[in-house]
This record gives C-alpha cells, structure tokens and sequence, in this order.
C-alpha cells in the first residue's frame, strides 16, 4: 500500500486484502488499472462497484447525503408554491372585498380585476403542475435511494461467499424473534461447525473450499421451513434459528442436517474418482420470549466447544450443567 501511495484506511486494507487473496479476480485486475498512487476517490468507486463490506456504511452515507439534498429542494419548491397559494389568495380577497362594498362599480375596473384574477389562476395551476411534476420526478429518485440503501446494505448482512445472511444479520433476527410482543413459542438457536471445511481450503485450494460451501448452503436452505433462519457466522461455522420448535424437534432438526452434510461428497480438481467428505458438530440453546439474545449464542457456542473439545461430531443440547462447568473453569479461585 506504501508503495502505491494508498492511505492507511481500513477500507483501503479491506480491498488491497480481497485484490490480493484472488478470491475477486476482476477487483484484482480494476486496482491494476488504476495504475501508481491510485486517488482515493477511485479506490472507494472499486470498493463499492464490488460490494465491499466496509464500503457499505460510506455508500449509504453518499447516499444518505443525495437524499437530503433531494429533500432540501423539495421543500423549497414547497415553500414557493405555498407563496403562490397566498398571493392568489390575496387577490382574491381583495376581489370579494370590493364587491361586497359596491357591487355595480366600476365596470372597466372590475374587467381589470377579473383579468388579474384569470391571470393569477393560470399561474397558480402552472405552479401547482411543475410542483406535481417536481413530486413526481423526487418519488422516482427516491425509489432510487431506497435501492442504493438496500444494496450498500447487502455487504454488512449477507456471507459474499455463500450469499447467507452473516452473524450481524443473525443478531436482528434472534432479538427480533425473542422481543416481538405477544410471542409465547420457545426459539431453538442451533450453532454447528462443518469440520473438513478448512483442511479442504489448505490441501485443495480456496476454490474447492468455495464450490464446498455453495453446495452446504443450498443444502441448508433446503434443510429448514421457508419461516427458519440460516446464516454462516465463521469460516466454517453456521446458526440455525428454528421458532415454534421443542428441545426434541431441534435436536431432530440438528441430527437431519448433520445427515445430510455426511452424506455429501466434494468432488476434488483433477480427481474424478476421489471425493472428501464433511463432518458436522452441532450446539442447540432453546430459549423463550424475553430471553437476552447474546447469552442464547453464548449458550449455543459452548455447547458446540463442548463437542468440539471431545473431537466429536453429533449434537449437544445446552444445559446448565455445561454453564456450571464453564463458571468452574473460569473461576479466578480455580486451583
């Protein structure tokens, strides 16, 4: 980055990372293209054109800034047609006001004033057709903004491998089902670690690991009802967020879904006869309305490690027990 005179911002690093790692070979060769000390500017338009995560919170802000200006001149045209409205409302008062005192007076004049008054409508309705038109033209920008928004939102909640939702999405989801109002059915919160992922990744390269999880995700979408929830919170680490559901459906749930990622086969480059395999250990929390998000995935997690520390796969339901031997562990009077 020094030697190409890029600034030290942590986007900046983000998209050096992602050219570098080969994972996006077109920002690679975009960021070639520009050439020695590359300007700021055209760095940020790489960063969003390839939907960067930490480009996503400056293409709202740009476009947070756009929808202010559009609001500013909306409401000055407001103010200039509302001028308008009370400036023919004054002329028409007057026009009331003499005829109320001499109704018969003043013919020509009288001509004079309904000339005026004729004038001052046409001008009013062209006024109120430009703002109509002005209305129309900010309600097109708007829709938009509103698509730039939902798209520089996509990088911070959405897995760019996989096309899942990410851990912050999972977060809104779980405090959304946990503090609806009027919600009474228990959530089973389900974290499980597909072991062979990253020995898959270090023998056989990024892009075998890649084709690996497109086939894990398609299998999990697969695996649960249309209202469930499915995100990939690590490198090979995935939750399940299943409502409505006992202990024992989550725990069957958790068994069909490691099932199936058994039964899967990863083809290898180069080897049409041999395949790797996939293994899969899973931590399932059950918890009720009200309960605090943060410690339903902490007591998922430590069920998952629990599992994980015996090398095992297979499922394991979080109890207090496990909390009781993780408050041992870290117990500062521990021997």
């Amino acid at each position: 980055m020094s030697q190409l005179g890029i600034a030290a911002l942590p986007r900046n690093y983000e998209l050096v990372y992602e050219a570098l790692s080969g994972r996006l070979p077109q920002l690679s060769r975009d960021l070639s293209a520009l050439g020695a000390t590359p300007q700021q500017e055209a760095l940020d338009e790489l960063g969003f054109k390839h939907h960067l995560i930490a480009h996503g919170a400056l293409a709202a802000d740009r476009a947070r800034a756009t929808a202010q200006e559009e609001l500013s001149d909306l409401a000055l045209q407001l103010r200039h047609s509302l001028a308008q409205r009370h400036a023919f409302r004054s002329q028409l008062d007057r026009f009331k006001d003499r005829l109320a005192s001499d109704p018969v007076a003043g013919l020509t004049e009288f001509a004079d004033d309904a000339a005026r008054l004729r004038d001052a409508a046409g001008l009013l309705m062209n006024e109120e057709q430009a703002f109509l038109t002005a209305l129309q033209s900010s309600a097109e920008r708007f829709a938009a903004l509103e698509g730039a928004f939902a798209e520089s939102r996509k990088p911070l909640t959405r897995d760019p491998v996989t096309g899942l939702p990410n851990r912050l999405a999972l977060s809104a989801r779980l405090k959304t089902l946990l503090e609806s109002e009027g919600e009474t059915q228990p959530v089973a919160l389900i974290v499980a670690s597909v072991e062979g992922l990253r020995g898959i990744a270090e023998q056989h390269g990024a892009a075998t690991a890649e084709k690996a999880l497109g086939k894990l995700s398609a299998l999990f979408r697969k695996s649960i009802k249309k209202s469930d929830f499915v995100a990939r919170v690590g490198g090979q680490e995935f939750a399940f967020l299943c409502s409505d559901v006992t202990e024992e459906n989550a725990q069957a749930i958790a068994q069909r879904i490691r099932q199936s990622v058994e039964a899967l086969r990863v083809a290898l480059p180069g080897r049409a006869f041999t395949a790797e395999t996939l293994s899969l250990a899973a931590g399932i929390a059950m918890a009720q309305p009200m309960a605090p998000p943060t410690d339903v995935v902490q007591q998922a997690e430590l069920a998952l490690a629990a599992l994980r520390a015996g090398s095992r796969s297979g499922v394991l339901v979080y109890s207090a027990e496990l909390g009781g031997r993780r408050a041992r562990t870290y117990s500062p009077h521990a021997a």
